[in-house]
């Protein structure tokens, strides 16, 4: 109805001058805007993976820069830096959502009184997970599962310089002359069937995949199709997550949390952090917001909160932040200003609380 459309993933990262470059060396993303608060502290990268000859901005950043972005049909990472990060030797990192409280006391990523496990991973798909992952070792990225190791074969799991987790997939090959195309957002879920229905019915996206393993998981995969693309793909849509250029969101569900009244995913957004959210742009942002007000859905942010205006943030079944954007938006050029005098702390020590509320999941 809104036309919404997942538009990007938010992770925290350390430093920029080696995150950027990461992505756009080993993925062939591109930067396609970017936004400073100098006096919040804070830098947002959009980065997008684009099909060749794709027509990009000429300069990021720009008005041309910015109308690109929020009209976007595409999918970006956004990236957001928190200033001083690369240069604070007191800095533990950020957390992948890999590590947690909720796996086996074995495991080499069980963390005893951690935090439950949220965000998963993003995901590239290629002809050739084993090339792929060569080459991507060739080159100095390290891994934290090649594609031989475990006990699902051919598939692969890079690291980024914060060390988020990035699946290689096998695709259908032959589709792109591309050598790989952004494919996934990973997160897990206390509650499949209730979060399912938060995105297919509120945020109209399609579940086009849904893999079971008996007694152990279950991996929902759901995207934006219109409906002429979900009638052409009826008997094969299970296979669109290999097909298709644009990403799906992937909710893994472990089974028996939802029956758990004290189990609850940690999102990413309070200590430790990491991820911050997924986004969508909307056609048209306040009447999109007061149906969903209507219909019971939990706000973070409303439109009107804050100096952000042109978006806001829900909240899904398990907690997690999902930003609505306008498209068309542009954002106040007076909220890039430096400060009249610099600011002594981090973001959220020194924004105004109606700027935090807007923007705290940038922090």
């Amino acid at each position: 109805k809104y036309n919404a459309s997942l538009q990007q993933c938010m992770l925290r990262i350390r430093d920029p001058t080696v995150s950027v470059p990461f992505y756009e060396k080993h993925f062939g993303m591109k930067l396609v805007h970017k936004y400073d608060f100098p006096q919040w502290c804070f830098s947002l990268y959009f980065l997008e993976k684009p099909r060749d000859g794709q027509k990009l901005p000429e300069t990021v950043p720009s008005a041309e820069s910015e109308n690109y972005l929020w009209n976007m049909e595409g999918c970006t990472l956004e990236l957001t830096h928190n200033h001083g990060t690369e240069s604070d030797s007191d800095f533990v990192g950020y957390w992948s959502g890999n590590h947690g409280r909720d796996l086996p006391e074995d495991s080499p990523l069980y963390v005893k009184n951690g935090p439950v496990r949220g965000f998963g991973h993003i995901a590239f798909n290629v002809d050739d997970v084993y090339a792929a992952s060569e080459e991507l070792e060739r080159n100095g990225v390290k891994f934290q599962k090649r594609p031989d190791e475990g006990r699902m074969k051919g598939l692969a799991f890079a690291l980024d310089p914060d060390g988020y987790w990035i699946e290689i997939v096998k695709r259908e090959k032959g589709l792109f002359k591309e050598p790989c195309n952004l494919s996934q957002v990973m997160m897990r879920v206390k509650d499949g069937p209730k979060t399912v229905e938060f995105y297919r019915d509120i945020m109209g996206m399609s579940l086009v995949r849904e893999m079971v393993v008996p007694n152990d998981f279950t991996n929902y995969f759901l995207m934006n199709l219109s409906g002429e693309d979900e009638k052409a793909a009826k008997d094969d849509a299970e296979l669109l997550p290999l097909r298709r250029w644009q990403p799906a969101l992937e909710l893994t569900h472990n089974h028996g949390t939802e029956q758990d009244d004290s189990f609850q995913i940690h999102t990413g957004n309070s200590d430790p952090v990491g991820f911050g959210h997924i986004g969508f742009i909307v056609d048209d942002l306040e009447a999109m917001c007061g149906e969903l007000e209507a219909a019971g859905v939990a706000f973070f942010k409303k439109p009107s909160e804050g100096k952000m205006r042109g978006l806001a943030f829900v909240l899904d079944p398990n907690g997690y932040r999902v930003e609505l954007i306008q498209r068309s938006m542009t954002i106040d050029p007076e909220l890039m200003k430096a400060a009249v005098e610099p600011a002594a702390g981090p973001f959220l020590a020194v924004a105004p609380p109606d700027f935090r509320r807007g923007m705290a999941s940038h922090a």
